[in-house]
């Protein structure tokens, strides 16, 4: 096995390449990074003096070079959206679709390179943004010259190669372009599509996500399941993937009787398809550039060496993707293939493999967890703990069912009568491996939750975990004690949170998260009360605040009306959280919101609140004041939210849902009783009656859930004006983001 310093000596140029993108990713965050930029030259000239005249520091100024390359590269690229960030209007533009699975969990959309945009003053040439169709029609397919037009809106801060989302109202498709590879890759995703149609639902989105990396078709509840459970990575597209592809190319050559180096210059162009296939994903790019490597490798007679493979891959992929080291899925499969190959050896070593297969897997596993983890708490929170075991449990099933898979999808493209027979025994695998995500991560103890887990600590675990796996002698011992300290605090620390609220809040709080353009509020209360009203239209907004709350279960999720800006994020809180019960007010048709098909698919009640109804948690009172069935269908959807007045811990709040003049006046007709607290209704907007509502209610406190810069002028200075007549103090979330209020003796805080 090599020494430690052996290993620097091998990494140098992956030191070099993650020197280049890592500078990148900071250049794309702009003026901000300037502190760690000069914290990274000093640190870098300090390891320089300290290793002076050893040959395995050689490396480091090197590395300081790439990185401020990679970093005014990367920061050169970001100018472009300067005077353009947060525009957002009305545009017709001319462009392709690229390669990639695009959009979250259920959601159908496309990555489009803008090629022409005359007319759209802050639309570029070369931009790349999120495009999504709607529903119905025939969606776009890879490869596709579009002309669009539609509501485009650039980010505020760059995601990536991706700069803006762009919400098309109609397109014409111009023509086609793209590799030969392209369209041969497209032309089997759609002959996968009519297979997968003769699957039931659940396993052919397993089966999908499996073959094409794509998880978005997969139910909520089994992508819960796999990520609690440590199997998510299989829906991933990565190296295991391709490794299992280039293993099964190899066998099925030499049955055919094919030499080695044949084999090895087929793998070329079947690899290439592959990735196509896949969407041209950051892992499949850099698993496919190192097998390449490899077998070129083994064409010249020159021996192979992982680590500089790995290093090349990542220098080709900076050229792609300025920020690459920015990006979760770069980070988890570059530490997991490293993890296999560094970690792996040592690991043996120390407890003992004794060549069994079964022992081999499992510290395959745990070296790969070892690695992936830090980078699982950092950008999820969650560490599964029985990952190592579950994947033990799968693992061995891949290759046969990949193989399947892949087999029946060769019969289709062929026209071969039979096709869906090998799929069809590629099925219960599929079941085998949803039912073993549903029982591990069903158990509450099975993860361990910190969010936020700062990079500081990533800094601190990998150089201790190094030198108790490689160092020596004095170095290692107390290397492995400051590891098992660490690593026991985080499991304390994670388990001590994962613990089921026996308190729970000591006062009533609420909390209004700032979700933009949107409305949501977490309510607490003594008992470990936890409830919801909406979730702003962000899913991963709300799941990254619920998580950062360690928020794990919610009582009840009211949702004042079904449109995207109270709703469309609410499926956060069931991947985020365990839910009670779903409750709205009565729909009209063709009002049902995707969030209670999911939540009633999870297994969660959905009922209806109208007027008069109540809802009683702990010591906390809800009752709707509107909206009244009786009322006729021609009430516009915002007058029919739901009105919630709320008693909890001696003070009553309202939330007035998005309700505008005709829902204001319907509900004076009534008296109105006094609360402490109100939600002031859509957004801070203006209605005629607003200032007699506001006088029935005498609050004391306003709050205003707005999004900063928001195109429709919220919240209005009339509205804000007859709040200052009331003398009714206003608290804003475009100002101060997140707005946290305590009900304590005599008031709030």
């Amino acid at each position: 096995m090599d020494t430690g310093r052996d290993l620097i000596l091998r990494s140098r140029l992956l030191l070099l390449a993650l020197a280049l993108a890592l500078g990148g990713a900071l250049g794309c965050q702009g003026e901000k990074t300037f502190p760690w930029v000069l914290t990274a030259g000093t640190m870098a000239m300090l390891l320089r003096a300290a290793g002076r005249g050893r040959r395995e520091w050689g490396w480091v100024l090197p590395a300081l070079l790439l990185f401020y390359a990679g970093f005014f590269v990367g920061w050169h690229g970001e100018s472009r959206l300067e005077g353009r960030r947060g525009e957002a209007g009305w545009a017709c533009l001319e462009g392709s679709v690229e390669p990639g699975n695009a959009g979250g969990s259920g959601e159908e959309a496309f990555l489009f390179r803008v090629e022409r945009a005359d007319g759209c003053p802050f639309a570029r040439p070369g931009d790349l943004y999120l495009l999504r169709t709607g529903e119905g029609g025939q969606n776009p397919e890879w490869g596709y010259r579009l002309e669009v037009e539609g509501y485009l809106h650039i980010f505020s801060r760059s995601g990536g190669r991706v700069v803006g989302s762009l919400q098309a109202e109609k397109y014409r498709r111009l023509g086609c372009v793209g590799h030969p590879l392209l369209r041969v890759a497209v032309f089997l995703r759609r002959k996968w599509e009519e297979l997968a149609g003769a699957l039931p639902g659940r396993e052919a989105a397993l089966l999908g996500g499996i073959l094409l990396g794509d998880y978005r078709r997969l139910e909520l509840r089994d992508l819960v399941a796999l990520r609690g459970s440590g199997l998510i990575h299989l829906c991933a597209a990565s190296g295991l993937h391709v490794g299992i592809l280039a293993a099964g190319l190899l066998w099925l050559a030499g049955k055919l009787g094919l030499s080695r180096r044949m084999a090895v210059l087929l793998q070329v162009p079947l690899l290439a398809l592959y990735a196509f296939m896949a969407g041209l994903s950051v892992p499949i790019l850099r698993a496919s550039t190192v097998l390449v490597l490899a077998g070129a490798a083994f064409l010249l007679g020159r021996d192979f060496d992982f680590l500089a493979a790995a290093g090349a891959a990542v220098m080709v992929l900076f050229l792609r993707q300025v920020d690459l080291a920015s990006s979760p899925s770069f980070q988890l499969s570059l530490a997991a293939a490293l993890g296999v190959v560094l970690l792996r050896p040592p690991l043996g070593g120390l407890l003992g493999s004794d060549g069994s297969r079964f022992l081999d897997l499992l510290f395959t596993s745990l070296a790969a967890q070892a690695a992936v983890g830090p980078f699982l708490l950092h950008h999820f929170g969650e560490l599964p703990l029985l990952a190592p075991l579950s994947n033990l449990l799968v693992l061995p099933v891949l290759p046969l069912l990949m193989g399947f898979t892949m087999f029946s999808l060769v019969l289709s493209a062929l026209g071969a009568p039979g096709a869906s027979l090998p799929l069809a025994a590629a099925a219960p695998m599929a079941r085998w491996i949803l039912k073993v995500a549903g029982v591990f991560s069903s158990a509450r103890w099975s993860l361990v939750r910190i969010y936020p887990f700062s990079l500081a600590w990533i800094t601190v675990y990998f150089p201790l975990l190094f030198a108790a796996l490689w160092g020596r002698g004095r170095v290692r011992r107390w290397a492995g004690m400051a590891l098992v300290a660490l690593l026991s605090l985080l499991l304390a620390c994670g388990l001590q949170l994962n613990l089921p609220s026996v308190g729970g809040a000591e006062v009533v709080g609420l909390t209004f998260l700032d979700v933009g353009q949107g409305d949501a509020c977490l309510i607490q209360a003594p008992g470990g009360v936890n409830l919801l009203v909406d979730g702003g239209k962000d899913p991963s907004v709300l799941e990254r605040k619920l998580r950062s709350r360690d928020v794990r279960h919610l009582d009840a999720v009211l949702v004042s009306h079904p449109e995207e800006d109270h709703a469309g994020g609410l499926e956060g809180a069931l991947k985020a959280c365990s839910v009670g019960l779903v409750l709205h007010p009565p729909l009209q048709e063709k009002e049902g919101h995707r969030f209670f098909t999911l939540a009633a698919d999870m297994g969660v009640p959905v009922r209806e609140m109208k007027k008069g109804d109540e809802l009683k948690v702990g010591g906390v009172r809800l009752e709707a004041l509107g909206p009244d069935p009786a009322w006729d269908g021609d009430v516009a959807a915002n007058d029919r939210s739901l009105v919630l007045r709320m008693e909890a811990g001696g003070r009553s709040f309202l939330f007035a849902g998005d309700v505008e003049e005709e829902g204001l006046h319907r509900l004076l007709l009534e008296p109105v009783p006094h609360c402490d607290l109100l939600k002031v209704p859509h957004h801070g907007g203006y209605a005629e009656g607003l200032e007699e509502f506001l006088r029935a209610l005498r609050p004391r406190l306003a709050v205003i859930s707005v999004g900063a810069g928001n195109p429709y002028g919220h919240p209005s200075p009339l509205t804000l004006r007859a709040l200052q007549r009331q003398g009714c103090a206003v608290c804003r979330t475009d100002f101060g983001g997140d707005i946290v209020i305590r009900v304590v003796e005599g008031g709030f805080r």
